[in-house]
């Protein structure tokens, strides 16, 4: 694969055929599984800049639950009319909605995987800015690129031939292919740290 090759869901799959030197109907089978596996691996260790998101809605009146987006993995912050509002647990915010007057929210917690909830119960609409690690849109036959393959192929490459190995039981391919998985990940999110920098501030997580 050449710096100029575009990556697809259909060339990965050729590129771990091709690399794998294995053709047979239950390896190949099972590679849109080390596919998935592959991009979970990367969405687990590599929080960057690539998967940041910035979402504006609004909080409605007597509103204390609101849907994250999809493929949300991760709250950064959170801003009610451009002021932050503190992360607290879920049973403290549930304390404060039954102790505090309705009012302009002050915390939010994880509701569950999909919602959050917040407290002061909102008195009025309020406009609420979240900024977020998300997972990316999963490869498939019907999804032939996402934020992976259009930005770091390489590390989708070596992600999917580690996972490949494994489920080959190729022990002495394993550990190559990870360290090549790694260094690539470790590349990457020196990059990434290289941007939160400037002439005069470093950006802390």
């Amino acid at each position: 694969m050449t710096s100029t090759t575009v990556m697809t869901y259909d060339s990965l799959v050729a590129d771990i055929i091709n690399y794998s030197e294995r053709t047979d109907a239950d390896f190949v089978a099972t590679i849109p599984t080390i596919i998935s596996l592959a991009e979970n691996s990367i969405a687990a260790e590599l929080k960057a800049l690539l998967q940041l998101n910035v979402v504006e809605t609004n909080l409605a009146q007597l509103q204390s639950v609101l849907n994250k987006p999809a493929r949300w993995r991760k709250t950064i912050s959170m801003k009610i009319n451009g002021e932050p509002i503190l992360l607290r647990s879920q049973d403290y915010v549930a304390q404060m909605q039954t102790e505090s007057a309705n009012g302009k929210p002050l915390y939010y917690s994880d509701y569950d995987y999909s919602n959050w909830n917040f407290a002061p119960i909102p008195d009025q609409q309020y406009p609420v800015e979240i900024i977020y690690y998300s997972l990316v849109q999963p490869l498939d036959t019907t999804n032939q690129q996402n934020l992976f393959t259009a930005t770091v192929p390489q590390l989708m490459l070596y992600a999917c031939m580690y996972h490949a190995q494994i489920f080959l039981k190729a022990l002495d391919k394993i550990a190559v292919w990870k360290s090549y998985y790694q260094d690539a990940l470790a590349s990457i999110k020196q990059e990434d740290a290289t941007r939160r920098v400037d002439r005069n501030t470093t950006v802390q997580d």
